[in-house]
This record gives C-alpha cells, structure tokens and sequence, in this order.
C-alpha cells in the first residue's frame, strides 16, 4: 500500500479518520510526533491538536542537551495553548556544571498552563549517572486529576495541595521524600510504593480525609502518621525491613533515643487513626516491628498481621 501510494504522490494514511491518526500520535515520543508536521498541513494540524504528550526516551535514543532544549522551545512555540489531557516527562538536567534540570520546569510549567490533567515526571532513564530532580513547590493547577512522582526528590518541609482543587490520584515511586506533611483535601487514591526513602527523624504525617483508596509499602523510614480518612475503604500497608519502627537492639525499649522504639507519638496511635474506617485492610509488619511501646498501647497495633 505504501508503495501504491508513493507512486501516486498520495498520503497513505489520506483515508483514515483524524480520531485515530490523533490516537496513534498521542503514543510517539514528542520529537517522532514533531517530525510528522512535515508531511502536509493535515498532520501539522492533527499534532497541534494532541491532547497527550510524551517526552520518554529509551537510554540510547535520549537526546543530549541542545538538542532537548530546542525541542522543548520548538514544542512550545509551534504548539501554543492547546489543552493537554496527559503529560509524560523524562526528568533530563542542563550541561554541567549547573544541572538546574530548566527544560524539565519548562515542560511542567508548559503542561500545567495547558490544563493537562495527568502530569507523569519521572527520572531519565539513561546509562549514566543523573542529579536527581526535586520538584517544584508550583505544582499549582485546578484541572490537576493524577500526579505521578518517580525517581525524583520531594525535599520540601510540606507537600500541600491546595492549590490543586481536583487532585485525586497521588502515586509516588522510587522518591525521596523529606516532607513532615503530606496533605489534600480532594485526594481520593494515594500510593507510596516501590522503595520510597521517609524521613526517619521527623515522621510524615498525611492528611487525606477524602482518601478512598490507600496503598503504603516498600519504603526506608518511619512509618507515617495516617489522620482521620472517614471515607477510607481499601488500604494495604505493609510494614518490612526498611521501616524503622522497631528497636535496633532487639532489646523492645532501648537506650539509644534516635532509636525508632522511642519514635512514637505520646497520646495517639500511627496508623489506626487513619485506618480505622476502611472496609477491607491489609495490614502486614515483620515480627519484629514494634508499632508502639509495650502494653500501654498495645490495643493501637491489634489489627497487625504478622508474617
């Protein structure tokens, strides 16, 4: 067909419907779906329109610096304001020695002035070593749905949204987070998954009283403080090795005060606050795991299955 329609100077994709050329441009990367503005005016037009994004690259196909950078600018420029529904972004830093990761907040910043819905920035994935990203603190938009967080630093004292009034889907991976709050009043869904580094000093509270749907395991840190979810009703949290609320020592209450058998709050239990109301719950820790200190408060932790 393709060589039909060479020989007679036609498109071979003249006959198919604009809804599925759109579809099958909203899986290019962004610099592939560029390139098909050269064809003809259709296809220019058909790119404008997109309403998905999606600036991932394999590790030998990411472009180096410039060249991302001049894609990012021409993206911007051609495109203009169209509204976005989706937005994929590899994480990618500037030339040494700055690293300021611009194009990357250009990207975002660009998605959320176009009122995408599903924002995704994840780490580049390449064959050498990266700064890691920290995200913005402007994650400001009202037509914000889904945010998906992977391999990137979430190094602020809070990590409120607000600003994001229709936020219901949060699902952070592979993050540092060093936040001591987490909070949104729309939150239906969150997930912290996939070996996510918590503060270990200072424990992170959540604040979700929206939050249906709960998902909490594979982390490094001390386990977060859960406030009141009334409408919860499905969690998983699952309690191994990288949690820290247990006595190093073995010994149940030690000496060491930086120890986590001395890190639980006095008059208020961690988990079972926030838990309390949902209809289905895993609930898995480690024999070891010491949800709080002795008797006194073992009612808090009478929920724990253990493995």
């Amino acid at each position: 067909m393709l060589e039909m329609a060479a020989a007679s100077d036609r498109d071979p994709f003249g006959d198919l419907p604009d809804e599925l050329l759109s579809r099958v441009l909203s899986f290019l990367p962004a610099e592939d779906a560029l390139q098909t503005c050269v064809l003809e005016t259709r296809w220019r037009d058909l790119w404008r329109r997109l309403t998905s994004l999606r600036f991932v690259f394999d590790g030998p196909t990411f472009p180096r610096y410039n060249r991302f950078k001049r894609l990012v600018k021409l993206l911007i420029c051609l495109r203009g304001n169209s509204p976005l529904i989706r937005c994929e972004i590899d994480a990618y830093p500037d030339d040494e020695p700055e690293n300021m990761f611009t194009n990357t907040r250009l990207l975002i910043d660009y998605a959320l002035a176009c009122e995408a819905e599903e924002l995704i920035v994840r780490a580049a994935d390449i064959q050498y070593d990266l700064p890691v990203f920290d995200v913005p603190l402007s994650l400001i938009s009202q037509h914000l749905k889904t945010l998906h967080l992977e391999g990137v630093n979430l190094d602020h004292s809070a990590l409120k949204f607000s600003g994001c009034l229709v936020l219901e889907d949060l699902r952070i991976q592979l993050c540092n987070i060093r936040a001591c709050e987490i909070s949104s009043m729309s939150l239906k869904c969150l997930c912290i998954t996939n070996y996510c580094s918590l503060p270990d000093i200072v424990r992170l509270r959540i604040c979700g009283p929206s939050l249906i749907s709960l998902q909490l395991e594979d982390f490094e840190g001390l386990t977060p403080f859960l406030e009141n979810m009334p409408l919860l009703e499905t969690a998983h949290v699952n309690l191994e090795d990288g949690c820290h609320d247990h006595c190093r020592s073995n010994q149940g209450v030690c000496d060491n005060i930086v120890c986590g058998c001395h890190a639980y709050p006095v008059k208020e239990g961690v988990l079972l606050n926030g838990l309390s109301n949902a209809a289905k719950l895993d609930l898995i820790a480690l024999p070891k795991m010491m949800g709080f200190e002795m008797v006194p408060r073992l009612w808090q932790i009478k929920d724990f299955v253990t493995q």
